[in-house]
């Protein structure tokens, strides 16, 4: 029964953290207006968390050898959600840009605390479980999204908004934060820190993960821009890009340990970087709202599995700590987001908005290259 729980409490957790980015994905046109700002400052807004989030990750296993994972998720969650709290009363940019920053130390010490218990339970369990962690991290989003997208169709408040998840969002948190089981401490002379030459897979896995994160990444940060300036749709319609990519999202995570563990994780990259490119091409080249659903839900198959693999993978390198593995990856994928950010947004502003999966479908064609010249180095 224990471990029965621990396994629940971190798909929740994986959830509800993921929650708060629906909220954040359907409101960034309202954040924009209200902070009177254009895409370029957007960017500036990412690459802040990006900078905080990156700055925790590298500290992170520190905090976690002196405390543990679950303690530093408990504070996480307190954290992260009060720092919603004052999102609707900032006026200004430079403001909203240190609050990025508070919201990224939150979640890049998150994001290496849930992944490696996740990792963890993978290996405790001797089974490929990873992707249908992340597909509770999408079903948040999704979640958190559809009903981002109704308040915002009923014209309520983002105030009002923020104060109901908040309030409910909160409690749920801590509860399953206090169910996961305390780390097992294990002594290791497994490599402990980032700073080494990484073998040639971590190298791979840390540049796939980090150009799936940048098409992710482009769908949660300029999804509802590209419905809202793009498409040109309003009210719930404005939501439709995040959902529409998260439902097929969660569906890829769900069956995409089976899959992986049946073709196996060559084959199964292949296929999705094959999806990922034909969704890109859609939504660069078609302006309605069908192109739009049929993109972003081609998108959320083709991105479903490749943030958890390298994960999962680069957790059990032999030679480094799981954590160490961890970190690289998750450093790769926020480290996307410090440039990236205010260069999409001078490209949506040169561009159209549209534009800013460009960068992200020239990655993934070059990155076919060296997929199949390493093709062995994926039978781990």
């Amino acid at each position: 029964m224990k471990k029965i729980n621990d396994i629940i409490a971190c798909k929740a957790l994986f959830f509800i953290m993921a929650f708060s980015i629906g909220l954040w994905t359907i409101r960034i046109p309202t954040i924009r207006d209200q902070i009177q700002t254009d895409y370029l400052g957007i960017g500036y807004i990412m690459a802040t968390f990006a900078i905080g989030s990156i700055i925790m990750m590298l500290c992170a296993n520190y905090f976690i050898s002196k405390s543990s994972s679950k303690k530093i998720i408990i504070y996480i969650v307190i954290a992260q959600w009060l720092l919603w709290l004052p999102v609707p009363f900032i006026k200004d940019l430079v403001t909203f840009m240190i609050l990025a920053f508070m919201f990224g130390f939150c979640f890049g010490l998150f994001e290496i605390c849930i992944n490696l218990k996740a990792s963890k339970i993978e290996t405790r369990e001797g089974k490929s479980m990873m992707s249908g962690f992340h597909a509770f991290w999408s079903l948040g989003v999704l979640i958190g999204s559809f009903f981002t997208s109704i308040f915002l169709q009923l014209e309520i408040s983002i105030l009002v908004n923020t104060l109901i998840y908040v309030i409910i969002m909160l409690p749920i948190n801590l509860y399953f934060a206090f169910k996961l089981q305390e780390d097992e401490r294990v002594s290791s002379s497994d490599q402990k820190n980032i700073f080494f030459i990484w073998p040639i897979l971590l190298l791979l896995l840390a540049v796939i993960a980090m150009s799936n994160a940048l098409a992710e990444g482009s769908v949660d940060s300029w999804g509802a821009l590209y419905m809202k300036d793009f498409i040109q749709v309003d009210g719930f319609k404005v939501g439709i890009a995040t959902i529409s990519f998260n439902i097929f999202m969660v569906i890829g995570r769900l069956y995409g340990d089976r899959i992986r563990d049946k073709i196996g994780v060559f084959n199964l990259l292949s296929i999705l970087f094959f999806l990922t490119i034909l969704s890109l091409l859609i939504l660069i080249n078609f302006n309605s709202v069908f192109s739009s659903i049929i993109g972003f839900a081609i998108l959320g198959i083709g991105g479903s599995s490749i943030v958890p693999i390298s994960y999962s993978m680069a957790g059990k390198i032999k030679g480094i700590d799981s954590g160490v593995g961890i970190t690289i990856v998750s450093v790769a994928v926020y480290g996307t987001f410090i440039g990236a950010p205010a260069s999409l947004g001078l490209l949506a502003n040169s561009f159209g908005v549209n534009n800013v999966f460009t960068p992200t479908l020239i990655i993934f064609i070059l990155l076919i290259i060296p997929m199949i010249i390493y093709k062995k180095e994926f039978k781990l």
